[in-house]
């Protein structure tokens, strides 16, 4: 197992405009993150749906789409998603106001890694972990890890040091 401890793990859109936005304050940090996950052999998963939020700004051709393993938004996930919507929804305490039935993106990529038991995602939204993350890893409904791409590499390894 490699010192992250993933074996693999979804890009968000966040992460993937930081990735290949150069002048991006985080461009370091995801260009980091994603040399170790190729270098530590981590599978590197992308979703449809963020191919589509990232594509409103750049060409998704851009991406290094030959190191990336491309999920889609399948049955199977459409019916997580609509699981974990009615638990976010059902439970007041986890998101105020959150009572529509349209599903936010971020539950239906939660929705795929549960479906794909992907190990991790890489988001700049920390926001997210609070909203969705957490509420459904407390439920006993999703087990996955967040990294705050916010955060340098060797602070998530616990290294005093970049490597």
């Amino acid at each position: 197992m490699n010192k992250l401890g993933v074996e693999s793990i979804m890009l968000d859109t966040s992460f993937c405009i930081r990735l290949m936005d150069e002048n991006s304050d985080l461009h370091s940090n995801a260009l980091e993150y994603f040399k170790f996950f190729l270098q530590e052999k981590i599978v590197v998963h992308i979703s449809t749906i963020v191919v589509a939020e990232y594509a409103v700004g750049d060409d998704p051709q851009n991406l290094p789409l030959n190191n990336l393993q491309i999920e889609t938004f399948d049955f199977r996930d459409a019916a997580t998603a609509g699981e974990f919507h009615r638990e976010l929804k059902g439970n007041k305490t986890n998101i105020a106001g959150y009572n529509r039935r349209i599903i936010a993106n971020d539950v239906k990529i939660l929705a795929q890694i549960k479906s794909r038991e992907i190990g991790a995602i890489i988001s700049k939204d920390v926001e997210s972990i609070t909203k969705y993350v957490n509420p459904l890893i407390n439920s006993n409904l999703l087990n996955v890890r967040f990294i705050d791409m916010n955060k340098r590499l060797n602070e998530q390894l616990g290294e005093l040091f970049p490597l």
